[in-house]
């Protein structure tokens, strides 16, 4: 385990909980986990939000939309992290389903086909069947504005601009067959992030679900190797 606190955030729709076993304390987003929903659906109004209880010297591991709340972050606070981990985070939602997170389309989406559908159809790209399980309890039961709130933000996410602001170590974990970020992705991190230690695992996006023992296991080697 690490000698600095590693601090968690999950992706759209899920809670702390959902993360299992990791090294370190899992935080709820807002509108997730019974916490107070964001004053506005942007990734930056989520890390605000959350600052109180990022210490100094944190590590912030953010996975999905969970990574693009730890980007604005690491953005706003770079001197407050001593390391930030991106586990399959897009720096923009892709074009092609970018206009279904709006403020108008969102909410409908989330009721129709609803929550039990939205946990069927994404579920089923988790290859590991106890993630899949696991994955899909954890959206069900989840509120339904708090997916919600983080389609929107992640519609309106641009992490680009915020690239060269992340000057802290930066280690980003992605899937082999992820559909978020693939070759053109790791291409505009290694000239725009070069500083970023890029590794694959034998994943889909959901790395923590398919694999976490892998991913923590990345996470420590690379934090001894940049301590």
């Amino acid at each position: 385990m690490s000698d600095y606190p590693q601090i968690y955030l999950h992706g759209a729709g899920l809670n702390a909980q959902s993360w299992g076993d990791v090294n370190g304390t899992a935080l709820n987003l807002p509108g997730h986990g019974g916490r107070r929903r964001a004053r506005k659906a942007t990734a930056e109004c989520f890390a605000e939000d959350i600052a109180q209880e990022v210490p100094q010297g944190a590590v912030l591991v953010g996975h999905s939309f969970g990574g693009m709340v730890a980007m604005a972050f690491a953005a706003q606070h770079p001197e407050r992290l001593r390391a930030l981990i991106l586990v399959d985070v897009p720096i923009r939602a892709p074009l092609k389903i970018i206009s279904w997170y709006t403020p108008f389309v969102a909410p409908v989406v989330t009721r129709v086909p609803g929550m039990k559908s939205i946990a069927k159809v994404v579920g089923s790209r988790i290859e590991n069947p106890e993630g899949q399980a696991s994955f899909r309890q954890h959206l069900i039961n989840g509120a339904r504005t708090g997916l919600q709130d983080a389609l929107v933000a992640s519609g309106r996410f641009n992490g680009q601009a915020l690239l060269s602001k992340l000057t802290m170590p930066v280690q980003v974990i992605v899937g082999a067959r992820s559909l978020l970020t693939g070759e053109a992705y790791r291409a505009n991190l290694r000239e725009n992030c070069s500083s970023a230690e890029i590794v694959e695992l034998d994943t889909g996006h959901m790395v923590p679900f398919d694999n976490l023992s892998a991913m923590e296991t990345e996470i420590t080697r690379f934090l001894e190797a940049t301590s």
